[in-house]
């Protein structure tokens, strides 16, 4: 994978190029003026301690923190996939470019051809790739890393810096996808701040403090859990719940010697991180199943009545095919979701509304703990 760092990506929009995309994608010419004006005539100035610079007209780029800028800037990058031939993944500016082969100089061929197409297609477009910043990342196994422990890629005759660790879209990948990395980080932050709390507690009632430790903490254990908890180890898994317990002991007002049981997960209806997880997950799902989600998302999810001609008990009771993979690819998204997803009963699968659908998941969990 390369991640692509670009220089100043929102301030460097070109206006006039922006306005031919808004036609390629069939808006109406009232509605280009409309974005025309809104875009145009605008002027800066610098201000220090009240003394201001002259004002200087802005020529290019969308409105940084406004809600039409990240929009207008993923409609002006959106026809980057035409120049790259394998899988690149947008985000506004934080794209990448994703190849799979099992021969690494492959990989590397068709990386160093596909960041050359767009960096020249940025160059067309008035943008510039940071090739300081890019960074590339090679996923393979222990045994793989020996041989090739990183890649080789360029250009415009700059050598990309490969790493053995990224940060992508706030998860930290490293090259076996451990997710190690991204543990540390969440116990990390998790204790310091509850460290702050505890220096605060003596001012705050246990409501405030399971709010506190639940937006301010929780939340980190939360982030993309999904995508990275099924892949760690058991002894990764059991320093989270570690880390979970000092939090209900904070919030329960709790000795740091007291064992955390059953009890105490229900007393604040909390789940465990494992169930926490799959209520997560399974609300992935509910969404995919009921399009409430984008589209990409449901490209492993088929029901069991799309695969036979006739019906069967688990397509009646909308159950998902789980897929045939190996045993790393039982701790994918997909694999997890589908599997969580038929084990639950169906009067839960079958819920009409999304919020209905969390308060019996969440129901049914704490009941199996």
């Amino acid at each position: 994978m390369v991640l692509l760092d670009l220089q100043k990506a929102f301030d460097t929009v070109d206006h006039s190029i922006l306005m031919c995309k808004l036609k390629a994608i069939g808006l109406g010419q009232d509605i280009i003026h409309w974005f025309y004006s809104y875009l145009s005539c605008r002027k800066q100035l610098v201000d220090i301690s009240g003394t201001q610079s002259t004002l200087a007209k802005v020529t290019c780029g969308v409105p940084q923190g406004s809600i039409l800028g990240p929009l207008l800037f993923l409609i002006y990058v959106n026809d980057m996939s035409a120049v790259v031939k394998n899988k690149l993944l947008l985000y506004a500016d934080d794209s990448t470019i994703l190849v799979s082969h099992s021969d690494c100089s492959v990989v590397e061929q068709q990386l160093s051809k596909d960041l050359q197409s767009v960096s020249e297609w940025l160059i067309d477009n008035k943008l510039s790739l940071h090739l300081g910043k890019t960074e590339s990342i090679l996923f393979c196994s222990k045994p793989k890393l020996k041989s090739n422990p990183s890649l080789n890629i360029s250009c415009n005759n700059t050598s990309i810096q490969s790493t053995a660790s990224v940060k992508y879209l706030g998860a930290t990948l490293d090259q076996t996808l451990s997710c190690e990395g991204m543990v540390m980080n969440v116990i990390k932050k998790a204790n310091s701040r509850l460290k702050f709390l505890y220096r605060k507690r003596k001012y705050l009632t246990e409501h405030t403090k399971k709010l506190l430790a639940f937006s301010l903490i929780q939340c980190h254990f939360d982030y993309a859990c999904s995508f990275w908890y099924h892949a760690l180890t058991k002894q990764l898994k059991s320093k989270l719940q570690v880390t979970q317990n000092k939090l209900i002991r904070f919030v329960l007002n709790l000795d740091y010697r007291t064992h955390i049981d059953n009890y105490h997960f229900k007393t604040l209806q909390w789940l465990p991180v494992d169930k926490r997880v799959e209520q997560i997950v399974l609300c992935h799902v509910f969404k995919i199943k009921n399009k409430l989600s984008p589209e990409y998302m449901k490209e492993h999810f088929i029901i069991q009545n799309s695969l036979h001609s006739y019906t069967t008990r688990f397509s009646a009771d909308g159950c998902f095919a789980v897929p045939r993979v190996g045993s790393f690819g039982k701790k994918t998204f997909s694999y997890v979701g589908c599997s969580l997803w038929n084990s639950i009963p169906s009067d839960i699968r079958n819920s009409t509304n999304i919020v209905m659908f969390k308060t019996k998941i969440k129901h049914h969990l704490l009941s199996t703990i």
